[in-house]
């Protein structure tokens, strides 16, 4: 079956709209987090047990941007390409921007982030594919998608995306070259964990009880910057 697809920025602060597209978002997560574990910090035993109003929380945290891919029949009318028409086949999430702060993780061996007045800086994280559409550049498009909103939405000189992989990814690592991401140092998992926005789920002592899992420096930073047009 011919398919064509539309990426889609999830409007987070439609009431109406929000509790069918975060079921909608539930059910594609878990199958993420079922399919392709080891791309995620977060697990599928911490997910699946997340309440209606937890997903919906989740989607409307503060600079959360939640961008799905959406597969429709090939002859579906542009009109009728709507988020809450066809089969959601994969996401990215967008967090910012965020003050050089905020953004900064000291001993990441990383380049020195510019001033607040000149870059806006943002973190992708969570870019998800169906095994069934993989091939026919979705994830290129939810990454592209993702950066020009952050380039748009920034009103800087420039855009800084970065993004953080296990060191075990090649393939994912090899489609952000692809896309002029670059090395920008290494992260922990814990740093990880807050800079995606999921703080929430790291142990109460904030993973010292398990230096090895939580603050070995393991984690790929890769980052690409965009001049404003």
């Amino acid at each position: 079956m011919a398919y064509t697809y539309k990426i889609h920025h999830l409007p987070a602060s439609d009431p109406v709209l929000l509790p069918f597209l975060a079921g909608k978002f539930a059910s594609l997560r878990l199958s993420a987090l079922t399919v392709s574990a080891p791309a995620f910090s977060s697990t599928f035993e911490i997910e699946s047990i997340f309440t209606a109003s937890q997903w919906i929380s989740r989607l409307q945290r503060p600079l959360l941007h939640t961008f799905v891919a959406v597969s429709y029949a090939a002859n579906t009318p542009l009109e009728l390409q709507t988020i809450d028409a066809g089969d959601w086949i994969g996401s990215a999430t967008l967090l910012g921007p965020f003050t050089k702060d905020i953004f900064t993780i000291p001993e990441s061996g990383g380049p020195e982030v510019g001033e607040d007045d000149v870059e806006s800086k943002w973190q992708m994280t969570a870019v998800y594919n169906s095994p069934l559409h993989r091939g026919k550049g979705i994830a290129k498009m939810l990454i592209q998608s993702a950066m020009e909103f952050a380039s748009q939405e920034g009103k800087r000189k420039e855009s800084k995306v970065r993004i953080m992989i296990h060191p075990r990814n090649v393939l994912v690592k090899k489609l952000y070259e692809g896309l002029g991401f670059v090395d920008a140092g290494n992260c922990t998992l814990a740093e990880a964990y807050v800079s995606n926005g999921d703080a929430e789920m790291l142990p109460a002592d904030g993973g010292a009880s398990d230096p090895e899992k939580y603050h070995v420096r393991l984690g790929i930073i890769m980052m690409r910057v965009t001049s404003a047009s």
